[in-house]
């Protein structure tokens, strides 16, 4: 199962905590984001949006950078939502 948000932050956020981005699609002119669905993924989702999360400002600003990148790049010559993931 997928989950798919075109929120950069909420992305930005399940990134810095460690989930892989699966894909992306520009959809009229909105990117996106898909990743897998998991038990974990949606706890950190709902935490997301309780206001309730924590994450590593620096990683949270890494995996940002690297999704702007995704957003704004005109071809994807280099498979970058393949390898848009945090290490822990």
């Amino acid at each position: 199962m997928t989950y798919e948000t075109n929120d950069l932050y909420l992305s930005g956020y399940l990134v810095a905590n460690g989930f892989q981005l699966q894909s992306h699609a520009n959809v009229s002119g909105q990117t996106i984001f898909r990743f897998n669905q998991t038990d974990e993924l949606k706890k950190l989702v709902e935490k997301y949006y309780n206001l309730d999360g924590s994450v590593n400002p620096q990683r949270l600003a890494s995996a940002l950078k690297s999704l702007k990148n995704i957003i704004y790049q005109k071809e994807n010559k280099y498979n970058y939502h393949a390898t848009t993931r945090m290490s822990n």
